[in-house]
């Protein structure tokens, strides 16, 4: 495989892994994150009953959202830089 192929497969991986990220961790993440407690909270003075959204820990999220575009994207820097480097040789 020559140089450009290696750099179209690296910046595919690269592009499959942030799409994993956004659609399966990234969104749920952020609308965690960013949560308004003073919109989303009643407070009745012995009991605060909020609408925050669940952090994304469920095994989707984690396996597709965080643990695959990890993999998919160490795949995609070691197809990036090509078999030579690995060991010295080019």
């Amino acid at each position: 495989m020559d140089a450009t192929q290696r750099r179209t497969v690296a910046m595919a991986a690269y592009a499959v892994s942030l799409v994993l990220f956004v659609f399966f961790f990234g969104r749920q993440a952020w609308d965690w994150a960013t949560w308004d407690s003073a919109k989303g909270t009643v407070d009745f003075g012995f009991m605060k009953i909020t609408s925050r959204p669940p952090f994304p820990n469920d095994i989707r999220s984690v396996m597709l959202g965080l643990v695959t575009p990890i993999v998919i994207a160490a795949f995609g820097r070691i197809a990036g830089r090509g078999a030579g480097h690995a060991t010295g040789h080019e």
